[in-house]
């Protein structure tokens, strides 16, 4: 931000105050720069720059950002330090987040009043993507509140995807009920286990019989690739909305449903 005299008489002095927000610096050395722009013939630009340093009042090892990742059904932890870096002590007061039926928490204190572990761990059976907040009260009147964000994102052993297979517009050429590419009838699902038991594909079983498939083994029980083509003799003009549906050993779920969109025109 910056603050300056706008008209400055012949001979006089003008002040330029700069200033930086530091609400969101997590502390260290900064560098910013500014340029001053005039009706001066010899020198109508002039650049300044401003060093400094942030210092916390508490810090929050290594971030006040918590991302948990893993598999479905996982509990999920990490360790963070508080560290008070002020003269006086630290006492925690309170400890409350707007998560609390997706995580546990727990709060030790490691040298009392100066530095205090938070142990963040996920509840039992969590599935997909989750996040909030953990809140610290304390004593500090330089920082009353200490906000820690958790993002949580957890993923399927077994990953299919794209879960719908967009064909898009499909001409009809003019040459007799050929189309231009057959590049533009091809898809391809990825069937990948990320670990646990072999995957193995039993069936696929399509809702038509404009849908052709056939099965690419790139690491037996771990990787495939479905390779999904549209029978062009027997497209017809209009909406296209079918689905193919992929049969698995995969006891979680042993049928995933993939949909299959596009338009004849």
């Amino acid at each position: 931000m910056a603050s300056f005299d706008k008209v400055i008489a012949p001979g006089q002095e003008g002040k330029i105050t700069l200033s930086v927000k530091t609400n969101y610096f997590r502390g260290g050395k900064f560098a910013k720069s500014a340029t001053i722009s005039s009706n001066d013939p010899k020198q109508p630009s002039l650049s300044i720059r401003l060093k400094g340093e942030v210092k916390e009042y508490i810090s929050v090892k290594p971030s006040s950002r918590v991302y948990l990742t893993g598999f479905d059904g996982d509990i999920l932890s990490k360790r963070l330090k508080i560290i008070n870096h002020q003269d006086s002590p630290l006492n925690i007061t309170h400890i409350e987040s707007d998560i609390d039926d997706k995580i546990n928490y727990e709060l030790k204190p490691i040298v009392e009043g100066k530095e205090y572990q938070l142990i963040v761990k996920t509840r039992a059976e969590l599935k997909g993507k989750n996040g909030g907040k953990i809140t610290l009260t304390t004593n500090s009147e330089k920082k009353p509140k200490i906000e820690i964000r958790v993002n949580i994102n957890f993923r399927d052993e077994l990953i299919i995807s794209p879960s719908t297979l967009h064909f898009g517009n499909i001409p009809i050429a003019t040459k007799p009920d050929k189309l231009p590419t057959k590049l533009r009838l091809t898809k391809h699902i990825m069937v990948s286990k990320e670990r646990g038991d072999p995957v193995k594909i039993e069936k696929l079983k399509s809702s038509s019989d404009i849908i052709h498939t056939k099965i690419e083994t790139k690491e037996e029980g771990k990787k495939y690739f479905i390779i999904v083509t549209l029978d062009e003799d027997k497209l017809k003009k209009g909406l296209i909305k079918e689905t193919l549906e992929i049969h698995t050993n995969y006891k979680k779920r042993p049928v995933f449903k993939i949909n299959v969109n596009g338009k004849v025109i």
